[in-house]
């Protein structure tokens, strides 16, 4: 048989190794990279497919149209590949030298050098370059494997154990009858510290805001200490009525450092909603842009910023999007400050916004303020990154503390006014800001060596309680309360409970590769 009959006889065999895929696997890598790494963080995959279609599906356009203006699809692929490296790979460039110089405009330069570069060489030797595609095909490949098995193997985890739901503490709420059922706000301002922190390490007096707060019906706990030492644990606390089980929690994590089963724990069914909810209460959910406490699975309806979450923030700071969108950004804090606020302003104007809906309703709102990053001066304004750098650490804080205040009080004066004066309101936080030490070595900080200053700082809390027509001290109420019995005391004088209160004590934990492994400092505190 002649050459040409062979060839109109059989279909030319197709070579898939050599099929330019590479820029689809390459734009894909830093997203699953991205999301493999933070999996700890993520309690589903949700915050994944978006940034993941957006990325994957530009690299195909670009790909498309340069094959349409090229005509050959083999190097529209290995262009695509540097343009793609080139915008996903400059954030992770400035992580890594960025500390060399003051602006980013050296780099920005040399990357765009690089770019250009890389662009040339795709040029000369990309048209017919089929070794190099499937190099690259099987290389990008590989990669990306390794993380998706990575990201695989957590989200099995998460699906592989049951909510815990049998643990529950048994609560029967038995009201008054025909009283009407007061709409109850459970208000987490994250990091707000304890009165003597704010005055010995901040040097600022709360004692206006406190003295408004009693104003108002208010009692405050001027000692209190939080239960835990990070918030998954404080919440899961004082929403179950309970001490956390930490030999339970060990036997579930992967490792010490691993806090997924306590964040699972805080997305699951807790004790106080799911009792109030069997009063007939409507739960509405007000979070932010931390992933564990975005919602619940007991939650009526959930507010949440939807402009950008937390994870593809963070994944835009890896990118070009870097340079331009906030080239203040420091190497060691790549989230995008002005998304962050988003978050934190969507949920104060949801807040104003509950208190005229229908009642009975349980609200829960977690508010990052006045933790960092601090983004909003006294004035409610934007406060950068280089007005926090020029006025430093302490009074960034405090002035993020007096919007959160202000606020506060007008919120107070919203639900008085809408939900009714018989509403029950605590404001609470979960825990203090980090000390200075452990700010500057997260993971090597020790909290056995921690000074009672920084036990201070870090485990006083704001604990203001609101419970019209109760008599609070006959219930149990004092100056050094824990979250623990916040709601044991609630509903002993609102609801017909009978809650004996639980000891207030205060557990740290050794350090953040075992946080699990509790010790206790309630006498340290108590100094």
């Amino acid at each position: 048989m002649l050459p040409a009959q062979r060839r109109r006889g059989h279909r030319e065999r197709i070579d898939w190794g050599a099929t330019p895929i590479h820029p689809l696997l390459i734009a894909a890598y830093p997203v699953i990279f991205l999301f493999a790494n933070n999996a700890a963080e993520q309690v589903s995959l949700e915050p994944l497919w978006l940034p993941l279609g957006v990325a994957v599906g530009a690299a195909l356009a670009e790909m498309l149209i340069l094959y349409l203006a090229l005509g050959s699809w083999r190097l529209a692929a290995m262009l695509t590949s540097v343009l793609v490296i080139g915008f996903f790979g400059y954030g992770h460039a400035w992580n890594a030298v960025g500390g060399l110089f003051d602006s980013q405009w050296p780099l920005i330069a040399a990357w765009a050098a690089l770019v250009l570069i890389g662009l040339g060489l795709a040029w000369r030797f990309g048209r017919n370059s089929r070794m190099a595609t499937r190099v690259l095909n099987v290389v990008a490949g590989i990669a990306l494997l390794l993380n998706v098995w990575g990201v695989a193997g957590t989200m099995v985890a998460l699906g592989s154990v049951e909510p815990p739901q049998a643990d529950l503490t048994p609560i029967e709420l038995d009201p008054p009858p025909n009283e009407r059922l007061p709409d109850v706000y459970y208000i987490i301002l994250d990091r707000y510290a304890s009165p003597t922190a704010l005055a010995e390490t901040y040097d600022f007096d709360n004692e206006p805001f406190l003295t408004a707060l009693e104003a108002r019906g208010f009692r405050i706990a001027r000692h209190a200490h939080s239960n835990y030492i990070k918030t998954p644990l404080s919440l899961a606390s004082s929403l179950n009525v309970e001490f956390v089980d930490a030999e339970a929690l060990r036997g579930e994590a992967s490792s010490g450092k691993d806090r997924e089963p306590i964040h699972r724990a805080l997305r699951e069914h807790l004790a106080v909603p799911s009792a109030l909810k069997e009063l007939g209460y409507r739960y509405l959910h007000v979070s932010n842009w931390w992933p564990p406490s975005v919602t619940n699975v007991g939650a009526d309806r959930t507010f949440h910023y939807e402009g950008q979450d937390e994870f593809s923030s963070a994944l835009a700071q890896t990118t070009i999007l870097r340079a331009v969108s906030e080239p203040g950004v420091a190497p060691t804090d790549p989230w995008d400050w002005q998304v962050l606020r988003s978050h934190t302003e969507y949920a104060l104007e949801r807040l104003d916004e509950i208190p005229a809906t229908a009642s009975p309703k349980y609200v829960f709102a977690h508010l990052l303020i006045p933790h960092d990053p601090y983004v909003f001066d006294s004035d409610g304004s934007f406060m950068n990154r280089e007005q926090v750098a020029q006025q430093g650490q302490l009074e960034s804080y405090r002035r993020q503390l007096s919007f959160a205040n202000s606020r506060m009080l007008d919120l107070v004066d919203r639900i008085l006014a809408e939900s009714g004066p018989d509403s029950i309101i605590m404001l609470q936080s979960d825990e203090g800001p980090f000390p200075a030490r452990y700010r500057a070595d997260e993971w090597g900080f020790s909290w056995h060596e921690a000074t009672d200053a920084e036990l201070e700082e870090k485990f006083g809390i704001l604990f203001a309680m609101r419970v019209p027509n109760a008599d609070l001290d006959a219930e149990g109420f004092h100056d050094r309360l824990t979250p623990v019995n916040a709601f044991r005391i609630i509903f002993n004088a609102r609801f017909g409970t009978d809650f004996t209160l639980l000891p207030d004590r205060t557990w740290a934990h050794v350090d953040l590769d075992h946080f699990y492994d509790f010790f206790e400092i309630t006498d340290r505190l108590r100094r």
